[in-house]
This record gives C-alpha cells, structure tokens and sequence, in this order.
C-alpha cells in the first residue's frame, strides 16, 4: 500500500512539472516585396491587340484584391484593382482566399504570362488550347507575390447603370436605387450559372450572374430597393455584374418586413396579384408593358376618344394594422390639354372585386404626382389610412383623357404601391 502511495504521488509530480503555462506566441510573419510595379492596370490592358499573346516585357503591375473564390462565385480567379483599373486573374489553384483576402496588396512579375480575352473581357492568365486560361499552380508563386497584411477594401465606385463603361471593368462599383426583377426566385438554378436582372427607377436594366456552386446559389432573391456592390463584367457587348456574397446587397429597404400589401410590377399584377382593370370609356386601359411598371399610355392613335380607366387592389384588410401608409411611385409624360386631373387615387370599402367601379363609393386620397410631363418618377408621400383600420378595402388609380382632339393624352407609370403596417 505504501509502494503505491508513493508510485501516485511520484507520477504526480512527474506530470504537473510537464505543464508550462508560458506559452510563446507565434511570430506575425508579413510578407514584402523589394521591387515595385513599373506599369498600371490600365496601362498593361491598353497593350491587349485583341490576340492573345505572351508578355515579353519586364512588366510589374501591382493593385489590391476585391474580389476571390471564397463564396464559389468566382471560380479559380481572384479580381484585383489600382487606381486606374482593374483585371482577372484566372488562376489554377482552390481556396485561394486563404491567401488573397479582399483587401491584400499584391504584386504580379507579368513576363511570361498572357493577355487574352473571354467575351471581350481582358483577363491575364496563361495559354490553355490555344486560348487565355489560368496560370498552372506551379508558376503562381513565381508571379504574384503578397505585399504586407490585407487592409481595408477599396470603397465601391457609385455608378448608375446608363454610366457604365468599359474603363470599370473588373473593378468593384456600387449602384444605388435598384431593385431585382425576379424577387422570390433563388439567386442560381441548381443547372449551371443563372442570369437575373437588375432594375434602376428608370427601367434600366443590368444583368446579375450567379453561379450554381455559389454559396448563396439557393438563397431567394429580396423584394425591395437598395444598392448592390460587385464586380463589373462584360461578355460578348453585354454588361454582367458579379456580387461577392449577399453582403454586397447592402441599405436594402425590404417591404415585406413591415408591409400589408406590396407590389414593384416585376411581374404582370393581374394574373400574380388579383390587381384588376377596368375600362369604362375609350379604347385603351392600364396594361402591363413588361418594363416592369404598370404603364397607362395612350397612344396617338387612340387620343380621339375619351378615356376613362381603372387600376384596382386586390382586397386590403387593415385588420389589426396600427398605423397604416400607403406609398407609392408615379411617373408621366406628355400633357392633356383638355382635362386638369388626369390621375387620381381613391379608396373605397365597398367594391366588389369585379364589374363597374362607379356603382361602388369612393373617396380620393391626396398625394403628390410626377409633375405634368416630366417623364421622372416621384414618390407619393406618406397617405394616412388611418380612417380604415380593421376594415377591408380596394384601392385605385384612376386615369382620364379629355381625347377631343389629336394629342390630347398623358402617359402615366405606377410603381413601388406599397402599404406598410
């Protein structure tokens, strides 16, 4: 029994004095370079003829990466930028965001690399079957070359859609005031990369690619308007933009979150929405031209006739609401001569749903237009419809030309109808 006292004791000892609670810290190895970049980015793409072809020259370009293969969005490339421009870099090795974080300054020995194209996009890389490809695992380490720790990303350029250019190429832009065509849908189809759209105030439009080992491939696209940061593409004359993840869908206002009813006319509202029309004079009505806005116009051809034309909810109940607003977005364009009014926006709790709008009571609500003829959307205000809490209603938009004469018509777009809670 003592022997085995004395045998626990001495492993006892033998272990705590095994125990070194100093631990040393691992030396911060931050990697330099003792050369510095002879070219810019713009000016090494300016040398592109438009035929793939090695760089002879001693050529040293250097710029900061914004972008790289963590999300799966970008396959084996990482995107860097200067203050001039930016470039691709097609690259054969995975996980490369391990070591090129956004934000990482790097310097790239061009000689012996190649400049070609992939649907008008300049991109450095290496010859693959006799076209530009990625530069072999083997030879990255010869070429580019890590420059201190990663720092701050460089702030997005703000552009809007009709100022995009070729000199933004590949480099990281902002663009505020958009929103998705396809809300609901899933970023990706699951069959290969998917293009969606986006949408300024204005109608334009910009392609969204997004491929299907993305790792928000399946998330679902948001209802709403905000700005979207990425990289700009193009292919074949068309610009294509490229987010990172879904953290450069960035100031995103969705209307869902806080919303009874919300419609952005991405899609035909009466065949998806129980939105109706209603015709009670002229040849024309509120139609769905796909731009995505729901548009009244009357043609030229129609404008001898008076029109008398509605746009009607689906039923609203403000059942429980506390504070219900309705806004919404009008644009216009041409002036009506004849007629003081040509659109209103009216309430009422007691339409059916179907038939003739006039047989039912109701009341206008005030808000501001798009001034006559301005062809510029204008938000409405806040509407207060605090008067029908806990009742059901219908809310429209009624359109009037005088049409006596040619010419005598307006154009008017509804968008962004929303009533939040």
């Amino acid at each position: 029994m003592k022997k085995l006292m004395f045998l626990t004791a001495f492993v006892a000892v033998i272990l705590s004095s095994c125990v070194n609670e100093d631990f040393d810290q691992p030396d911060v190895v931050i990697p330099t370079v003792d050369f510095t970049s002879n070219t810019t980015i713009a000016q090494l793409k300016a040398s592109y003829q438009g035929t793939l072809d090695s760089i002879a020259e001693d050529t040293i370009i250097q710029g900061i990466v914004v972008a790289n293969d963590e999300s799966g969005n970008f396959y084996k490339t990482i995107v860097i930028q200067d203050a001039t421009g930016g470039i691709e870099l097609k690259i054969d090795r995975y996980d490369m965001y391990t070591q090129f974080k956004v934000g990482q300054r790097i310097f790239i020995k061009c000689r012996g690399l190649y400049l070609g194209d992939y649907g008008e996009l300049v991109q450095l890389g290496y010859i693959y079957g006799g076209d530009i490809g990625r530069i072999p695992d083997i030879l990255v380490d010869d070429h580019i070359f890590r420059d201190s720790l990663p720092g701050v990303a460089p702030t997005p350029i703000n552009l809007t859609i009709p100022t995009l250019t070729p000199d933004y190429l590949s480099m990281l832009i902002q663009i505020d005031n958009v929103h998705f065509l396809e809300p609901g849908l899933a970023f990706s189809e699951t069959t290969g990369t998917t293009n969606r759209t986006i949408v300024d105030e204005n109608g334009n439009q910009l392609l969204l690619r997004t491929s299907n080992y993305a790792s928000f491939a399946a998330d679902i696209i948001p209802e709403g308007v905000g700005s979207i940061r990425g990289i700009l593409s193009i292919f074949n004359g068309d610009y294509q933009f490229y987010i990172r993840d879904l953290n450069d869908i960035v100031n995103w206002d969705d209307p869902n979150a806080n919303s009874v009813i919300y419609q952005a006319f991405s899609t035909d509202p009466t065949i998806s929405s129980g939105w109706l029309t209603y015709s009670a004079a002229g040849s024309k009505n509120w139609a769905f031209n796909g731009d995505p806005y729901f548009d009244m116009a009357i043609t030229a051809s129609g404008s001898d006739a008076p029109c008398d034309d509605y746009l009607i909810t689906p039923a609203i109940s403000l059942s429980g609401v506390s504070n219900p607003i309705l806004t919404f977005k009008s644009w216009t364009n041409y002036t009506d001569a004849g007629i003081t009014q040509p659109i209103e926006v009216m309430i009422s709790t007691n339409y059916s749903g179907s038939g003739d709008p006039s047989v039912a009571t109701w009341t206008n609500l005030t808000a501001v237009w798009s001034p006559n003829g301005s062809a510029t959307y204008t938000a409405s205000g806040d509407i207060n419809l605090s008067s029908y809490i806990n009742q059901t209603v219908r809310i429209a938009f009624r359109y009037r030309s005088s049409g006596t004469t040619s010419g005598n018509y307006s154009a008017w777009k509804i968008d962004e109808f929303k009533v939040t809670k």
